[in-house]
């Protein structure tokens, strides 16, 4: 049996408003999971090399951040574009977790890839229903996280010049026509392969 000290632990509301808290939202396949394993140093969340979704429902768990740091919350939240065609119920299924269960996130880290930086329909629709729900604070937790950015110097070939000052322009820009704020997201790039 192992020792329950060393299991990650599932978030509760007791925790909702004391724990720091991420949480990563993006298309499916975008590597939410991925970068969750990552910044906590962990293989809990759950991660798929196939074409389908793998994360159906949302799930959260406090961790060290970087495997050894101070206890922070990671939420996962079901990825948008869904191959089974879900995402109606997602989002709903999903403001309804961050209502009930998480309470309060200090970053909401849109997470997009570098490769293909789109905004689709179903993502649209979730951060304008998170932002009917959370208000104008909503947007000023957002940072946007371009993932599968490779910092090699065949990557900067392979993006055709495609820099990381023209994709933060242009996602800042959609978001803002989007949601109605006036600031810049910050924007960070990630090679979480």
């Amino acid at each position: 049996m192992q020792n329950s000290a060393k299991r990650p632990k599932v978030s509760t509301n007791e925790e909702s408003l004391t724990t720091p808290t991420i949480c990563v939202l993006g298309a499916t396949g975008v590597g939410k999971g991925s970068t969750l394993n990552s910044c906590f140093r962990s293989h809990k969340f759950s991660t798929s090399s196939m074409f389908a979704s793998d994360t159906i429902k949302p799930a959260s768990f406090v961790l060290p951040w970087r495997g050894t740091g101070e206890p922070m919350r990671g939420v996962d939240l079901c990825g948008f574009s869904d191959s089974e065609g879900r995402d109606t119920g997602f989002i709903e299924a999903m403001v309804s977790y961050l209502k009930q269960e998480v309470r309060y996130v200090n970053v909401f880290l849109l997470l997009l890839n570098s490769q293909e930086a789109r905004v689709g329909m179903h993502l649209k629709d979730m951060l304008v229903a998170l932002k009917a729900v959370f208000g104008n604070t909503f947007t000023k937790n957002v940072m946007v996280g371009f993932t599968r950015w490779d910092y090699t110097k065949k990557g900067a070939i392979l993006r055709r010049g495609v820099t990381k000052e023209a994709l933060s322009t242009n996602v800042n820009g959609l978001l803002r026509e989007l949601l109605g704020h006036a600031h810049d997201c910050e924007c960070v790039f990630l090679d979480n392969t």
